[in-house]
């Protein structure tokens, strides 16, 4: 397969990127893991949203996610939301904003007899160890193993899941393993008109609260005040896939991953509105509702019990229709 691990630069960072004929991706161990770029070379298509400028805003520890690069894909664990942790030993104890993973500096080897990098990372206030193992599985399918470990014997609840900011193009499509009229929940919504948290509707052909009708599995132009959302299927994930198809140029890239242990899937859509991008986000996840308290209060939790572990994979697979 011609496969080549080296280390490298993304901006004014060291960065370490594997890479095959057809594909490249770039990861920042030492902030926090982030797949910074992933490449499809026939096409020199960028899949993953870009931050502008030539220095990375880097992220401290529960520090300001949104001030910082905000971009790519970057892992979210214990949660997404900022919240306290409610149970014994660790209540009140703060889950940054994002989790803490994406703020921590993690460490990395490089295995060249297997052609895969090794990245593992230590919790800060929560005690586990979080490991990936990133080699390519194909010649078009970039595949990341991960196992998270509890080292206390106490349970905890947390979620993990993937934040894969995409590059959107108008008319481009949002693919779901769900059937029509699936319910979808809303989470946010900056547009008004468009639906409220919790919010029920049915997937793809939404009724907005201003009673408009709207296909949501259809990306809209970029606009400056374009309508930021998320919402969840609420029910698990059928099979495990979701991608986004590039009607442009008949683009698929296709997340496959282990719809056991990762049996939800968010999906985040940003018109421009936020921070002037034009991206969706992909995000399977082991539970829902960006925070460990509301998803047990949904009934889609997940938890690691102590000295337990916690395994799953995500697959980024490139076609071209």
């Amino acid at each position: 397969m011609g496969v080549r691990i080296y280390e490298d630069k993304y901006k004014d960072l060291s960065a370490v990127s594997i890479e095959n004929e057809i594909l490249t991706a770039t990861f920042l161990p030492k902030f926090g893991g982030k797949m910074a770029s992933f490449r499809y070379k026939k096409t020199g298509r960028e899949f993953l949203v870009q931050a502008e400028g030539e220095k990375y805003k880097k992220l401290e520890f529960a520090g300001d996610y949104v001030a910082s690069e905000c971009s790519g894909f970057d892992d979210m664990f214990p949660t997404i939301d900022e919240r306290a942790y409610d149970k014994f030993p660790w209540q009140g104890m703060i889950m940054p904003d994002h989790g803490e993973v994406c703020g921590l500096k993690w460490e990395y080897e490089i295995e060249k007899n297997e052609e895969r990098i090794h990245c593992w990372v230590y919790g800060v206030r929560l005690p586990y160890k979080m490991e990936k193992w990133i080699y390519f599985s194909d010649e078009n399918e970039l595949m990341i193993d991960y196992k998270i470990t509890n080292l206390s014997v106490y349970e905890f609840e947390f979620i993990w899941a993937a934040h894969v900011m995409i590059n959107a193009e108008e008319n481009a499509e949002i693919l779901a393993p769900y059937s029509e009229e699936s319910d979808i929940i809303c989470v946010f919504s900056t547009d008004e008109g468009f639906g409220k948290k919790d919010l029920k509707m049915q997937w793809p052909n939404i009724e907005r609260l201003d009673k408009r009708r709207m296909d949501i599995s259809k990306t809209l132009d970029r606009k400056d005040n374009g309508n930021n959302y998320k919402f969840y299927f609420d029910n698990p994930v059928p099979e495990g896939w979701c991608g986004y198809l590039y009607n442009s140029d008949k683009t698929k890239l296709l997340l496959k991953f282990t719809e056991d242990t990762l049996p939800y899937l968010g999906i985040w859509v940003n018109e421009g509105g936020f921070k002037g991008y034009h991206n969706i986000a992909l995000e399977p996840c082991s539970a829902t509702f960006d925070d460990p308290i509301s998803a047990r209060k949904k009934g889609q939790f997940s938890s690691l019990k102590g000295k337990a572990e916690y395994e799953c994979s995500l697959n980024f697979c490139v076609e071209k229709l």
